[in-house]
């Protein structure tokens, strides 16, 4: 199910809306990023104004990550509940889309900022059954020299939390898994979801965009149905000049050979007629011999 397609009062912490606003609450994102990174973090700024990663649902804007940074780090947390098809990609996109927005013309490569990109997924992105999967850079030729490019890319797998060994980590992936909460920090963003699905200007927000996406969506189908109709009509009549042609010319073809036939056919009978005049047979007899009329035994012998 696409994103603002559930009703208001089924979504939870793993629809990205919900999950967004709870993020919103500095200490429960602050808390996220420690717990699922394992890092201190003292202060975070959101970047909404800046907003140089395109993660958007639609071409209106609309938010379906969480952006921030520290002092030295930029952080990027996305929910997924679906389509892991793409995952490193999107991560290699969301990372450099990061450096590009948040690297002044005359910074030092130096001076680049450490990057983390953390999906949160509700099932495995990867099919191995574990509940993390770190990304780290390496040469493949040797092991013996460090590379770090200061890229952080985390996965969680949030259906194997009962394979996670840290207890609030595998509280928060339980969680949002789907499961009651038992952990300070899963607790605490459950009671923020609740509260932020009791406020009526939060679901009007929603529907205002689920409506939103709804009219693409049948913009979308209507302009499917009119390439279709155009598409089919160009075939039908390509395929309907095709089949006439064939038609024709099998009709065509049958008529000559039957037209040819009966030429041959008339030219014996004037043949036999001849054979027969030139014996000295009569008239009747030259008819009932070539099966002409009396009129074209007449001329026959005219000629």
């Amino acid at each position: 199910m696409g994103q603002f397609s559930k009703p208001w009062n089924e979504l939870t912490i793993a629809d990205n809306f919900i999950f967004c606003k709870v993020m919103e609450n500095e200490r429960i994102c602050r808390g996220v990023l420690e717990t699922l990174l394992g890092i201190s973090v003292e202060h975070i700024d959101y970047l909404k104004t800046e907003n140089p990663i395109e993660n958007f649902y639609d071409s209106r804007g609309i938010r379906l990550d969480v952006y921030v940074k520290d002092s030295e780090r930029i952080f990027n947390i996305e929910m997924q509940t679906g389509n892991y098809n793409d995952m490193l990609l999107r991560a290699r996109y969301y990372l450099s889309s990061s450096d590009v927005a948040t690297t002044k013309r005359r910074t030092k490569f130096k001076d680049i900022r450490e990057t983390y990109i953390l999906f949160i997924c509700k099932d495995d992105p990867f099919g191995e059954g574990i509940p993390r999967y770190t990304k780290i850079s390496r040469f493949l030729e040797t092991d013996r020299i460090s590379y770090d490019d200061k890229s952080r890319n985390v996965f969680y797998n949030c259906s194997a939390w009962e394979k996670e060994s840290n207890p609030e980590v595998r509280g928060v992936l339980k969680f949002i898994y789907g499961l009651k909460p038992d952990s300070g920090l899963a607790i605490e963003m459950d009671e923020a979801a609740s509260l932020a699905k009791q406020k009526s200007d939060l679901e009007d927000e929603y529907m205002y965009f689920s409506d939103i996406l709804e009219d693409e969506k049948e913009e979308a189908r209507e302009i499917g149905l009119a390439e279709g109709r155009a598409k089919g009509l160009k075939e039908g009549l390509a395929e309907g000049r095709a089949k006439g042609f064939a038609e024709g010319r099998m009709e065509g073809h049958a008529e000559g050979h039957a037209e040819g036939l009966e030429t041959g056919r008339h030219q014996q009978k004037i043949e036999s007629a001849k054979t027969a005049i030139s014996l000295g047979l009569s008239e009747q007899q030259v008819v009932a011999i070539s099966g002409l009329s009396p009129e074209e035994i007449r001329k026959l012998i005219v000629n």
